[in-house]
């Protein structure tokens, strides 16, 4: 079913539904904060499929994708890209009936409020790494207004039943039409938190990691708080249980007895930097420059297996250091917004890694490239390390041919240059019986001879 997402045409159908045709947009969180994420064709999709569902106004209307393509000025196969950026984001969910397979329903989210967005680690790191510290600064200063410091005040509002008499019978029996309404609403609610984004947390026993600091002085509503991150970072770094709880105490603030987020950040980094992953040197396998996409100077199997092992930033960490070279916080950045979209998992990622510092023997991490090709790998279902291998040999299959064909194309074109020469420039040519050459002027002669000689210049074109 999922392939029939990924496989549009014009005349493929949709039709659009939204539970909050009745509340406003906020254009200053979706400006700031989403389109630096998704981008101008993301943000411009999800504007006009709202804006559609206002009119249809959940009348289950059909419309047809070359609607789509009209307004955004895009080809058919640049749409599952930028859908699949509204999808990761939550702000549409895809859907398709059982009953008819054939028609796409997009289902309209409202966006996260400013708060709910910056307390959203995942959310946060990805906007961090596109935009950078500064101007992540000044967008948090834009979208977010602390209150001044009134010092200690006593709150003498008045209460609800203060205001307002409610019979004793009706709280303790709610009315009919009260416990209707809740129920269209929560049949109706499509409303996104922050907890959509957890990240996956099977490689990572959390329960463990709050069991281990149980008898410790941190505060364990802190560490839960924290959750996202935590298990983002392991996804990330490889750090299990045990390092992880380490940290968490390293990071705590022992005034308060809370776990600081953004110094457990900072201390994870600075644990990478100066403690660069020993214990999977052995295992890394080596790097041999200028290597073909289909040659390995270890086994393929091994390589597999290795990239099912280690962590992404540890595995760039080995190969860089086989090359003498350093990972750059742009590489670090470019590898957590990849890992924290979820697109691939890490084994994949490795594999992606390996052929772009190995195989194509390049000296750093290309974001865009490496972009290009995740979005990709991920449209045509590569989700094992076996699949990424075999993806990379049939890339290099295709970029031979495309090699080829150019070749043939250029030297065609030289063939077709030499044939339409005219008579005056060929080597191997004949007196003119219709124009002779006797009665070209002085002038004219010096110009052939320099125009000759300049032809018969190797190289000249």
């Amino acid at each position: 079913m999922a392939e029939s997402f990924d496989k549009l045409t014009p005349d493929t159908k949709y039709l659009t539904i939204n539970a909050h045709i009745n509340r406003s947009l906020d254009h200053s969180v979706l400006t700031n904060l989403y389109l630096p994420m998704i981008g101008e064709k993301a943000l411009g999709l999800y504007n006009l499929l709202w804006s559609m569902s206002l009119s249809d106004h959940n009348q289950l209307i059909l419309h047809k994708h070359y609607e789509i393509q009209s307004m955004l000025n895009c080809k058919i196969g640049q749409l599952v890209a930028i859908r699949k950026q509204l999808e990761g984001v939550k702000l549409i969910n895809t859907l398709v009936s059982n009953a008819k397979p054939d028609i796409l329903i997009y289902s309209l989210n409202l966006p996260l409020s400013a708060e709910q967005f910056l307390r959203t680690d995942i959310l946060s790191i990805i906007l961090l790494g596109k935009v950078g510290e500064t101007t992540y600064k000044q967008i948090v200063d834009r979208l977010v207004s602390p209150l001044p410091d009134l010092g200690e005040t006593t709150n003498v509002s008045a209460s609800l039943l203060d205001s307002f008499a409610v019979p004793q019978n009706l709280i303790k029996n709610i009315p009919g039409a009260v416990n209707d309404a809740k129920s269209t609403i929560a049949h109706s609610s499509a409303t996104i938190s922050e907890s959509s984004f957890e990240p996956d947390s099977r490689q990572f026993n959390f329960k463990l990691l709050l069991n281990m600091l149980e008898n410790s002085y941190v505060d364990l509503n802190s560490v839960k708080a924290a959750r996202d991150l935590i298990l983002s970072e392991n996804l990330l770094y490889g750090i299990d249980e045990i390092q992880m709880s380490k940290l968490v105490q390293k990071a705590t603030n022992l005034s308060t007895n809370e776990l600081n987020q953004n110094q457990l950040k900072a201390i994870i980094t600075d644990s990478f930097t100066h403690h660069q992953a020993e214990n999977v040197e052995k295992s890394t396998p080596a790097v041999k420059s200028n290597s073909s996409a289909t040659k390995f100077d270890t086994p393929v199997a091994q390589l597999i297996s290795i990239s099912k092992k280690v962590a992404p930033v540890m595995f760039l960490e080995q190969i860089k250091k086989q090359k003498h070279g350093i990972v750059t916080s742009g590489e670090q950045r470019t590898l957590r917004e990849l890992v924290s979209l979820r697109a691939l998992p890490n084994e994949v990622i490795n594999i992606l890694i390996y052929y772009l510092l190995v195989d194509e023997n390049r000296s750093t991490l290309n974001k865009n490239l490496m972009s290009t090709i995740a979005d990709d790998w991920s449209q045509h279902d590569i989700f094992d390390a076996e699949s990424a291998i075999n993806a990379i040999k049939n890339r290099t299959i295709d970029k031979q041919k495309k090699a080829d064909e150019r070749a043939a194309k250029y030297k065609q074109r030289r063939v077709n240059v030499k044939e339409t020469l005219p008579d005056w420039a060929k080597d191997d040519q004949t007196p003119s019986t219709s124009k002779p050459t006797s009665q070209l002027t002085e002038a004219q002669r010096k110009q052939l001879k320099a125009q000759l000689d300049k032809l018969k210049k190797p190289g000249s074109r």
